[in-house]
């Protein structure tokens, strides 16, 4: 809605200057001027506004984009520490899994007479 109202004013402005010479031509100089300074003043109002909101939503945007970079880094960030907790229980199991090394003799070779 608040961008109809800023539309609203800033062509009843426009149209009220572009009427001001039609009016000041069909001879009555100072409804012309009248409405040449009162249109001006309404379509520099509705730019105004234009311009203020533009601005408010510019920072509204720059803002979610901030937040959401801080989110996307931090998700990053939990996925690496997720990815490196896993090969740290990979690597544990892996050592877990490995036969043990026995102590007892082993005989290679046998002599039979």
């Amino acid at each position: 809605m608040f961008e109809l109202e800023t539309l609203a004013a800033f062509g009843a402005g426009a149209a009220l200057m572009a009427m001001a010479p039609v009016v000041r031509k069909m001879g009555n100089q100072e409804l012309g001027d009248s409405m040449g300074q009162a249109g001006r003043n309404m379509a520099k109002s509705g730019v105004k506004v234009g311009l203020v909101a533009a601005g408010a939503a510019g920072k509204v945007a720059r803002g979610v984009a901030k937040g959401a970079a801080e989110v996307a880094e931090s998700f990053v960030d939990l996925v690496e520490e997720a990815k490196s907790e896993q090969s740290d229980d990979r690597s544990v199991d892996a050592d877990a899994s490995k036969p043990s090394v026995s102590k007892e003799p082993v005989i290679t070779e046998v002599t039979v007479e």
